[in-house]
């Protein structure tokens, strides 16, 4: 899985955290943003089942995304 280092976010107790983000956390994160589209069109169109599908894919998709963001931001120890 391709890896891409954005460098360090922050410092705590001498412990540098990096922040990092993996090609599948982008591809998740479109999807999530392609969910946004789908819960504004479905809202639209007053679609109540389409908008409850689309707002649970932004939800977990989206948190999803967040989360392997961040636990892919790993501590360089040494």
């Amino acid at each position: 899985m391709p890896f891409f280092d954005t460098g360090e976010l922050f410092t705590i107790g001498g412990v540098s955290i990096r922040i990092g983000i993996n090609a599948l956390a982008i591809l998740m994160g479109l999807v999530a943003v392609f969910g946004v589209f789908g819960l504004v069109n479905s809202m639209k169109a007053k679609n109540l089942l389409g908008a409850g599908f689309s707002a649970v894919t932004v939800l977990v998709f989206g948190l999803w995304t967040l989360a392997t963001i961040f636990t892919f931001g790993y501590p360089d120890l040494g």
